[in-house]
């Protein structure tokens, strides 16, 4: 087995997916192998940071009018009482009280319900989008490229995958907040020619972003990757620095 098998495998074993024959083969080399290890360390971080963050998904029109319909169904079956002008006594107000109190704290327990249960459907969506990126990179004949930040962008980092079709995803992270109006666009550079466009993007509150694309046929032979920010409908050439870029192939 050479040394790029070992590094094919990388990905799955960051998310526990290699069997245990294989876990076995990739321990042994990851001991004698600092390359390797370093980039496990990379794919582990990444997987655990997409998994546990995402943007919170607002509820569907569905799932909002069910909520609503079932709290005008209690407030329809409880008992009303009625106003009465004679003195209230002491315990008349410890009732009402206790009332109200059912009230906020049915609210309050239907508040954390949509909040419990918009945070699942997110992490299910972003674990989502992490096994479709892993699908594609276990494609055959798939490629991985990694993109590093820029002096505009340095603490950020990102992986494109893409297959012989031209099918592809993009996994950023720690990217900068955009302006108002902007969006990331991803470029092809082949060769001396001028880069090719991608689609826009935009990132999450915590700077993440799991994108497609479709690149073009001639982008199949991309020495180098790069993105920058560009009008939210993109742009037909760049027109700001490079926020990232990945290393060059001859």
């Amino acid at each position: 087995m050479v040394h790029e098998d070992y590094k094919e495998m990388i990905p799955a074993r960051a998310l526990s997916a290699l069997d245990a024959a294989e876990a076995r083969v990739l321990n042994e080399h990851l001991e004698n192998c600092a390359e390797c290890r370093k980039e496990l360390d990379e794919w582990e971080a990444t997987a655990a940071t997409l998994s546990l963050t995402a943007d919170a998904a607002e509820p569907s029109p569905a799932v909002r009018e069910r909520i609503l319909s079932e709290i005008e169904k209690d407030i329809s079956n409880a008992q009303v009482i009625p106003f009465r002008s004679t003195q209230r006594s002491i315990w008349t107000s410890f009732g009402s009280l206790g009332a109200m109190a059912a009230v906020v704290l049915l609210t309050a327990l239907i508040v954390g319900l949509v909040v419990m249960w918009r945070e699942n459907r997110a992490q299910q969506q972003t674990l989502a989008q992490m096994k479709e990126f892993m699908e594609l990179v276990g494609t055959p004949g798939a490629r991985v490229r990694e993109l590093t930040g820029m002096d505009a962008a340095p603490g950020a980092t990102a992986k494109l995958a893409y297959d012989k079709t031209g099918h592809a995803m993009l996994m950023a992270n720690k990217l900068p907040k955009l302006p108002s109006g902007k969006a990331y666009q991803l470029w092809f550079i082949v060769g001396k020619n001028p880069p090719m466009p991608g689609k826009t993007f935009v990132p999450n509150a915590s700077g993440q972003s799991m994108s497609k694309d479709q690149m073009p046929k001639e982008a199949l032979d991309a020495g180098v990757f790069a993105v920058t920010v560009e009008p939210e409908s993109g742009s037909a050439a760049p027109t700001s620095p490079i926020y990232l870029r990945s290393s060059e192939i001859n």
